[in-house]
């Protein structure tokens, strides 16, 4: 087992207010938790479903894991983008990973991840000398790779392992589809070829980034500031 948590996307440069779309969608996600309303995309729901299953989780800590990746990673793509830019996009990465949703899976499917995966891809590609401030815990035998990386200070290390690590941000973009990719198979072989459509889901997420990053101008792909500016 290794669960990794982003703690912060570091970058030189001068950090400005906090961007108000980014901040306006962890809001909205939280008032839709707070009074209970559950919208799910999938065979048969209605067409708007598209759209508002993006806005559900099944429960808090669903909740809380998905606003933080979004606070973390959202917020250098508001900045670089812009509000309006930055809406329009998370939007429709929402938008194209429900549409898919509902034509080919066979069950429902709620949670802003597939949308969030794009905003981290578009982060990590728009900003490839960034750091991503991780923190970790690591489970035997996963450990034992961690160990030949470098060696445990204390025995313990080689059966559970934690810390903080600063991953660079192009790293990311291959080991963060990878272990998507890992868990898909994972779960299909131990659950007898059943698929679990979530990490499907944020590969289709981190797709769209990718796409949304080819078609941005190139004034905001080159950027005619520098990278640091809009961090």
């Amino acid at each position: 087992m290794f669960i990794p948590i982003p703690l912060e996307l570091k970058h030189s440069g001068t950090r400005t207010n906090v961007p108000t779309v980014n901040a306006a969608l962890i809001i909205a996600n939280v008032l839709v938790y707070l009074f209970g309303w559950h919208w799910s995309v999938g065979p048969g729901t209605n067409l708007l479903s598209i759209l508002t299953y993006g806005f559900c989780h099944f429960g808090f800590w669903h909740l809380l894991l998905n606003m933080w990746v979004l606070w973390v990673f959202g917020k250098p793509v508001n900045r670089r983008l812009g509000n309006g830019l930055y809406l329009f996009v998370y939007l429709g990465c929402l938008l194209a990973v429900g549409l898919f949703a509902r034509i080919f899976l066979p069950v429902g499917l709620v949670g802003s991840s597939g949308a969030i995966f794009a905003m981290v891809t578009i982060a990590l590609i728009l900003m490839p000398s960034a750091l991503v401030e991780t923190a970790y815990l690591a489970v035997f035998p996963l450990t034992l790779l961690l160990g030949l990386l470098k060696p445990p200070k204390y025995g313990l290390n080689w059966f559970v392992r934690w810390g903080i690590t600063p991953v660079p941000a192009l790293w990311c973009l291959v080991l963060i589809p990878l272990m998507q990719f890992c868990s898909l198979l994972w779960h299909a072989w131990y659950f007898g070829w059943i698929w679990s459509w979530t990490p499907g889901a944020h590969l289709l997420g981190m797709l769209c980034g990718v796409a949304v990053v080819l078609l941005l101008p190139a004034r905001i792909t080159m950027g005619r500031r520098s990278i640091a500016d809009v961090y």
